[in-house]
């Protein structure tokens, strides 16, 4: 089992219904945004979960998802949980994995998170 369900609650058809309307029907283009956002957030615990199953594991649909890159793969989605453990958090595509993590703003992000609550990303343990 994993964690798409509990991504239903905030992104599941009643919160687009709910931009929808208050779009209004003269603004469609948001109400089709917010669609795909919604379905691409619930999407991505069964994306991530494909990355680390093997190619006869995953429908063929799947390891053609990912060859296209459209899905994260195995290889690029591996490198997250590699030491330094400090980047690679893109897992729906892995598109921005690269330049986000050359920009440094995944180890910003994880002070702007220390800031907040206190706890200590895991890659700083190995600093």
């Amino acid at each position: 089992c994993n964690n798409v369900w509990k991504l239903c609650i905030p992104f599941g058809v009643p919160t687009v219904a709910a931009i929808t309307y208050l779009a209004g029907p003269e603004n469609p283009m948001v109400s089709l945004f917010f669609a795909v956002f919604c379905f691409s957030e619930i999407m991505s615990q069964e994306l991530h979960k494909w990355s680390h199953m093997t190619k006869k594991e995953v429908p063929e649909f799947i390891n053609t998802l990912q060859n296209l890159g459209i899905s994260i793969d195995r290889v690029s989605h591996a490198r997250h949980h590699m030491a330094p453990y400090d980047g690679s958090y893109c897992l729906v595509s892995g598109l921005c994995n690269e330049q986000l993590d050359r920009s440094g703003f995944f180890r910003w992000m994880e002070r702007q998170v220390y800031e907040m609550n206190g706890v200590e990303s895991n890659s700083w343990k190995l600093d």
